[in-house]
């Protein structure tokens, strides 16, 4: 698909999402919606879309600072918040919960994932209601159905995975509490929801649905269920897995790019490697993808002439930053050592002995500052390209769309599954899996370089930040394992459920497995 079709499919899509986000606040005329009939509330496919797009929406705020992206992320080795000289980002110690596994039901940021997955689950459930009480008909009706039903899957998916035994409901009219029901019966749930649906969607992206869901998401996350099965249901499922990669391969349409950022890019719309997106835009959408404020410090709004003073809190930690060697191009990720204004000198401050202190962030510093660090301590992602036309919290925000899958991760986890089924001499023949890695300038891997240690490993410099460690870390069997400033832990494969919605629900009661 060329660059103009693929900023079309930008533009729709937003335009999908801006309708159902505005369009009850443009017409100020009075309607009293008890007095329509049901039937009558979608009549045309353009509206039944538009309704559809509520659903959408509830994507965007994954990445945000206090939301799901962040639960799984910072509990994991690839970010870390130590709090800074001055006491700034301790918040209480709910970050060093998450860090140290040891998160409460009282935790803010577990409370407000689960918010984002349950709420994401309810406007599915209402527009699927909505959609079927519409009399309305036409040939895509059932394409939109499914799309819908496959991302309450995919929400349910991330609710499993998360907190293991969680509520269930796919009934918007039932005013029961819904009762918690197991990790396997929704394990169950997801496979047969996708399953069902599958044949109903699109194969790929087209100038039509782009930032939909597609038949390669759903092969992606079955390929995801089977490649988890062991944890979440017992059962090793490694050929099933490999089998749903081999789906998304033979759908013929998505490639490796050749350069590793232009997945993350500004306009990353004309990525052929992002099989499914959340669709930002600087001004339309009302929830906003601003990593920028996250990781980078203050002085960084000289680099990239920000409007924004960044908060200076997110960081990779030192023990996985050295993970990468300096020939890897990924290693550029990361911000780190002498900093530069856009163009090209050096940034500095001044002291108050008078002391010139120019502005190197410092990638490595040790575990003992870690309720003491410096403001400029820590390596700071750029994984995603920053734009230089005044970013500014709630008012600019960034263009990039946020990758939740890849086919990289498609080819990692053929990968991973054929390793596991005793077939690793095959794996570094792939051509694909030698391209991820001389892409970034590394030579390939031989069968007796690749383990399933470095094979995480590899995952977690080609993955960073990209919301899968946490889930790799206990899929491996290292969730436990002690890494910078964390101990060694024996609990929480799983996140409390937050008292707040056993409060609400006291079907929800009982520990966490």
């Amino acid at each position: 698909m060329n660059t103009t079709m693929l900023t079309k499919c930008k533009l729709f899509a937003i335009s999908v999402i801006s309708t159902a986000l505005f369009s009850a606040c443009t017409d100020l005329t009075e309607t009293v919606y008890s007095d329509i009939p049901m039937d009558q509330f979608f009549t045309s496919e353009q509206a039944l879309l538009m309704n559809a797009g509520r659903a959408y929406t509830k994507l965007q705020p994954y990445p945000e600072e206090q939301r799901l992206w962040s639960l799984v992320t910072v509990s994991s080795d690839e970010c870390v918040i130590p709090s800074r000289e001055d006491g700034e980002w301790w918040d209480n110690g709910r970050w060093d919960e998450m860090q140290k596994h040891n998160v409460s039901t009282a935790n803010k940021i577990n409370r407000q994932a689960w918010e984002f997955v349950f709420g994401g689950i309810s406007a599915c459930n209402e527009v699927l209601y909505e959609t079927g009480s519409s009399s309305f008909d036409f040939a895509g009706k059932d394409k939109i159905i499914a799309e819908i039903k496959i991302l309450r899957a995919l929400f349910y998916y991330w609710g499993m995975d998360t907190w293991g035994d969680i509520p269930f409901t796919t009934d918007f009219t039932d005013k029961n509490l819904p009762p918690k029901k197991s990790r396997a019966f929704i394990y169950d749930f997801v496979e047969n929801e996708i399953k069902n649906n599958i044949d109903f969607l699109d194969e790929v992206p087209t100038s039509q649905n782009y930032g939909r869901v597609t038949k390669a998401l759903a092969y992606t996350l079955l390929a995801k269920l089977y490649l988890n099965a062991e944890v979440w249901k017992g059962e090793a499922r490694w050929k099933d897995a490999e089998d749903m990669c081999d789906n998304v391969m033979d759908l013929g349409h998505y490639q490796l790019e050749s350069n590793y950022f232009d997945n993350f890019k500004i306009h990353n719309e004309s990525s052929r490697e992002n099989i499914f997106v959340i669709v930002y835009n600087s001004t339309l959408t009302t929830e906003y993808f601003y990593w920028y404020d996250l990781t980078l410090n203050s002085m960084s709004r000289y680099t990239y002439n920000l409007n924004d003073t960044p908060w200076d809190g997110f960081m990779t930690s030192p023990e996985f930053f050295s993970t990468y060697s300096d020939t890897d191009l990924r290693k550029k990720s990361w911000l780190y050592g002498q900093q530069y204004d856009m163009n090209g000198k050096k940034l500095y401050e001044i002291s108050g002995a008078g002391d010139t202190l120019w502005f190197k962030y410092n990638p490595v510093f040790p575990e003992s500052k870690y309720r003491s660090r410096h403001k400029w301590d820590g390596a700071r992602c750029c994984k995603y390209e920053f734009q230089t036309n005044g970013l500014q919290y709630d008012v600019v925000d960034m263009e990039n769309d946020f990758v939740l899958f890849r086919y990289a991760d498609v080819v990692m986890m053929k990968a991973e599954a054929m390793m596991r089924q005793g077939k690793t001499s095959q794996v570094v023949d792939i051509p694909e899996f030698k391209t991820l890695r001389t892409r970034v300038g590394l030579t390939p891997y031989t069968a007796g370089e690749l383990t399933l240690d470095e094979l995480l490993a590899e995952r977690g410099r080609e993955f960073a930040w990209e919301g899968h460690r946490r889930q790799d870390l206990i899929r491996f069997g290292k969730w436990h394992d002690a890494w910078w400033a964390k101990p060694v832990t024996n609990t929480q494969l799983v996140f409390p459920i937050p008292q707040t919605a056993i409060d609400t629900n006291p079907n929800l009661a009982g520990d966490p497995q």
